[in-house]
């Protein structure tokens, strides 16, 4: 098939052909309509993923490279753990995310509250955002407080006070803040 009666049949996003890949709100990964399950896949995709300065997901694999549909983002947090040192001052939380059960530690100065209240933090190194399941949000809100004088509130991890910002870090696309 030539290029052209390929590029009039999907539609290019910066120069990137579909890869029929749409990830739901939920980081439900789907196929042409079919979910997929296999988690080996799921890695696969994962570890390739590319965020673009316009904001387009992109898997490159070898020499082929595709974007995928994203309704929010493909990274999702199914769980948060509490780590304690040698005192409460000392904790830390740990993230698991969603379909590779990968553990990471939470970057809390990454926090931010997005569109209809849904926390989100960056992972992986900082280059992509995550949003937290209810699971993972009811779990981190127990550790959550309040700050009365300014209305703002705060996680507090390894003694150091992480006010959770109402934007995304400008670290990210402007296609991904919007």
């Amino acid at each position: 098939m030539d290029e052209d009666k390929l590029k009039a049949e999907f539609e290019y996003r910066d120069g990137f052909p579909p890869c029929l890949i749409y990830v739901d709100a939920e980081g439900d990964w789907y196929h042409k309509g079919a979910r997929i399950i296999r988690k080996d896949i799921l890695k696969i995709f994962y570890d390739n993923l590319q965020l673009t300065d316009t904001g387009l997901y992109v898997i490159k694999l070898k020499n082929e490279q595709c974007y995928i549909e994203v309704a929010d983002t493909p990274f999702v947090i199914q769980q948060i753990n509490v780590e304690t040192g040698d005192s409460e001052d000392s904790a830390y939380f740990l993230i698991t995310l969603k379909n590779t059960n990968e553990i990471e530690k939470l970057d809390p100065s990454t926090l931010w509250v997005g569109e209809n209240n849904v926390l989100y933090c960056l992972v992986k190194e900082r280059k992509f955002p995550a949003r937290f399941s209810r699971p993972a949000y009811y779990q981190l809100a127990t550790h959550i407080e309040e700050n009365s004088e300014n209305e703002a509130f705060y996680l507090i991890s390894n003694g150091t006070k992480y006010y959770i910002k109402d934007s995304p870090p400008e670290s990210l696309p402007e296609a991904i803040k919007s």
